[in-house]
């Protein structure tokens, strides 16, 4: 009898197929089970891996009214505010003790401690950007007025290492009938101490933060639902921005603060979860802590804690990378003194 190999080799094709889909189900729907965007887009690799999957957050402290601004010192200590309280708080990861810092601080919100220690803060109730003394008392205002006009309510900054910060300053609260500013603007503040405003084209300018070689400055529009990238040409100089990120369109709020790590990866708060993007503006995955997180930083031991204020929370999740320098490096890679402002 005459064998039919075509009939043969399509049978044995066919057999093959199947043993090879067999062999390969377990690791397609790994893959499937890796955390990627929002909308079930590109997932993240193993190499982009910035957390562990079973890692959980840990409750450092509750029973605040509304917390914000976490900032980390030279020592791993973090700084955080407790703004209608009118208090800022420190936790030594030492002792696990969280202490009183400042009481009436002006309702701070956003706060950076600077090369030399001293603390930075947005001082959204009080109207201006101050710098706090290791006593948690003396303080000095950095900027109240732009154009001899008072600021709205100063909300978060970043500091560079020209000596200069940026701030953003939105106007949250009820009252609006005394702004003497009517957009809700950015502004750079030089090391002569001159302000000046830099961006008046966002809806509501909330957190911000600069790249690893200060060459990008980010700008979270929190009503816009979006993160801003602008190029910095020089100190206090930025070119024409670009939407690096987005958050989705149809849930409630926007991007809060945000923070870096060692990769150059941005972390920002929002919409209940913190979201963490690549330099490239993919989106590697989010972190969802107990409560709606406001803001984020990098502390502890080696920097590898993301503290989250949240709420009337407080709260720490271990990380696989380490946060990024509280200043980040010159454009030109040139060594710069430390400036008495900061």
């Amino acid at each position: 009898r005459r064998l039919d190999w075509a009939a043969m080799d399509s049978v044995a094709a066919r057999l093959l197929t199947v043993a090879l889909l067999l062999l390969l189900a377990p690791a397609l729907r790994a893959e499937d089970d890796k955390p990627g965007d929002a909308s079930g887009g590109n997932k993240a690799k193993a190499e982009d891996a910035v957390c562990a999957q079973d890692a959980v957050f840990e409750t450092l402290g509750t029973g605040y009214r509304f917390t914000e601004g976490p900032a980390a010192d030279m020592q791993g200590r973090i700084y955080f505010s407790d703004i209608p309280n009118e208090r800022i708080h420190r936790f030594d990861p030492a002792t696990g003790k969280t202490t009183v810092f400042r009481e009436q601080s002006g309702k701070a919100n956003g706060l950076m401690v600077g090369p030399r220690g001293r603390l930075h803060a947005c001082e959204g109730g009080a109207r201006r950007v101050a710098r706090i003394e290791a006593d948690g008392k003396t303080s000095t205002t950095i900027a109240s007025h732009w154009k001899g006009k008072r600021l709205n309510s100063p909300n978060d900054l970043a500091l560079d290492a020209d000596g200069g910060l940026w701030f953003t300053d939105p106007r949250y609260g009820r009252r609006q009938d005394d702004r003497e500013i009517d957009v809700e603007a950015v502004y750079y503040v030089d090391a002569k101490g001159e302000v000046h405003q830099r961006i008046a084209d966002l809806t509501r300018p909330n957190g911000i933060a600069l790249s690893l070689d200060g060459r990008t400055l980010y700008v979270a529009d929190n009503a816009a639902r979006l993160v801003m990238a602008y190029p910095v040409r020089a100190p206090g100089e930025i070119g024409k921005g670009r939407v690096f990120a987005r958050m989705d369109a149809k849930a409630r709020g926007g991007p809060d603060g945000m923070c870096l790590d060692e990769r150059g990866n941005l972390y920002a708060a929002g919409q209940g979860k913190i979201w963490i993007w690549s330099p490239d503006g993919t989106l590697l995955r989010t972190l969802a802590p107990p409560e709606g997180p406001a803001n984020c930083t990098f502390g502890g031991p080696k920097q590898r804690m993301l503290y989250v204020t949240a709420r009337k929370g407080f709260y720490r999740i271990p990380m696989l990378v380490a946060g990024a320098p509280v200043i980040p490096r010159p454009r030109d890679g040139a060594a710069r003194p430390q400036q008495d402002g900061q």
